[in-house]
């Protein structure tokens, strides 16, 4: 018998179970629950808009995962006929995964994953929840959700996984860095490129690279630099110019402390 590693993840706690077909009161105005938040929507459209910014859409089988805590507002689209199933949790794994996992994270999952997502889902719209013992049951459905979404962001025990969406986002960003090398590039003009918050785009870099934002911009500059000084045998007048310092001197000055060697000495 071959040995299987694997983590073990705390129960979740449903704090309640609700299906609705017209939207809610707080629709209008932006809140944030004291628990996490499920929304699977059966028919018709939702919108999630958190205060930063960014915009999450589910359609008709698609599920959103909102964490405690974040600002959102939920925008329903009722000309289309709109249900929506939600299951408000706690969950001790939640700040781990979310701090990982996009609200949509589940729209990638496997075409396997996805139907037992869905067979779940709709076990939990059957039940009534009206004994300790079905809520039970309903809790362990609920863990069993929950042990997907955590193999789908992790990976199979695979702590690296995890960032695997946040690599993704950071690579995006690059490439807009490496196309505007030249100008200005501010943390604002790279988190609208890529439809994000500024939060969420520092989170990317942070987590793909140990990197924050400018140390990630200035290894890129850097890089650059030496490429072009090497490879194209440019002066460092304009090195410096295209890579988007106005300052040869001030140029030199950060590429010795990053190379430990003047630019005017690679050749």
């Amino acid at each position: 018998m071959v040995p299987v590693k694997h983590q073990h993840l705390p129960m979740p706690q449903i704090i309640n179970v609700s299906r609705l077909f017209v939207s809610p009161k707080y629709k209008l105005d932006f809140h944030e629950d004291a628990s996490e938040e499920l929304l699977h929507v059966i028919s018709g459209q939702v919108r999630v808009l958190l205060e930063s910014g960014e915009e999450y859409v589910a359609n008709p089988c698609e599920t959103l995962l909102i964490p405690r805590g974040m600002r959102h507002r939920d925008i329903f689209e009722l000309k289309t006929g709109l249900e929506v199933f939600l299951i408000h949790f706690k969950w001790k794994a939640s700040a781990r995964l979310f701090d990982y996992a996009l609200p949509d994270c589940l729209k990638t999952l496997g075409s396997k994953d996805k139907n037992e997502l869905l067979l779940l889902l709709d076990m939990f719209r059957l039940d009534t929840y009206s004994t300790p013992e079905n809520l039970t049951a309903a809790e362990g459905r609920l863990a069993h959700l929950l042990g997907i979404v955590w193999r789908h962001v992790f990976g199979n025990g695979s702590e690296n996984a995890g960032t695997d969406t946040y690599s993704r986002l950071a690579a995006y960003a690059r490439t807009y860095m490496m196309a505007h090398l030249a100008e200005n590039i501010t943390l604002d003009q790279v988190a609208a490129y890529c439809k994000v918050s500024r939060a969420t785009l520092l989170r990317a870099f942070r987590h793909a690279s140990g990197m924050s934002f400018n140390a990630c911009l200035r290894a890129i500059r850097m890089n650059e630099a030496y490429s072009l000084l090497k490879e194209r045998g440019l002066n460092v007048t304009e090195c410096a110019r295209l890579c988007g310092f106005a300052d040869a001197a001030y140029f030199s000055r950060v590429f010795k402390k990053h190379f430990s060697v003047s630019p005017k000495n690679i050749d």
